[in-house]
């Protein structure tokens, strides 16, 4: 009896030396590769139609489908852009996708005047009209 009453703070403080232990272990959380995205954020700018009439595609490119055509002057907020250029009617320039009256489409930059800010962007619109 008095062996047992010997080891018994052994074996009962060994279970908790274990716990301690493998609680502090740090797993490393795995790395998940991503596929790189054809497309740069940019915040927020604004751009000009500087083109009689501009179409809005569903996606960059001038095969995609058309979904609006906007005016000359006409102020549309830029989302983002390509990372690689296209060439236009021997323009080369990115595609844009921009807001315009709540629509969301792709526009060739080469038709586009960028500008840090609307109050700019107003400013250059006016004279276009």
């Amino acid at each position: 009896m008095q062996g047992i009453k010997r080891i018994y703070p052994i074996v009962a403080i060994f279970p908790l030396i274990f716990v301690f232990f493998s609680c502090s272990k740090r797993e490393e959380m795995p790395s998940i590769p991503l596929p790189p995205t054809p497309v740069t954020s940019l915040g927020s700018q604004w751009g000009v139609v500087t083109s009689h009439f501009l179409r809005i595609r569903e996606n960059p490119g001038r095969k995609a489908k058309i979904l609006a055509h906007i005016r000359r002057g006409t102020v549309v907020e830029i989302i983002t852009k390509t990372t690689k250029q296209d060439v236009i009617e021997k323009i080369k320039a990115y595609w844009y996708q921009v807001n315009y009256k709540g629509l969301r489409g792709w526009v060739f930059g080469g038709y586009l005047k960028e500008f840090e800010s609307k109050a700019e962007a107003l400013r250059f619109a006016k004279t276009l009209k």
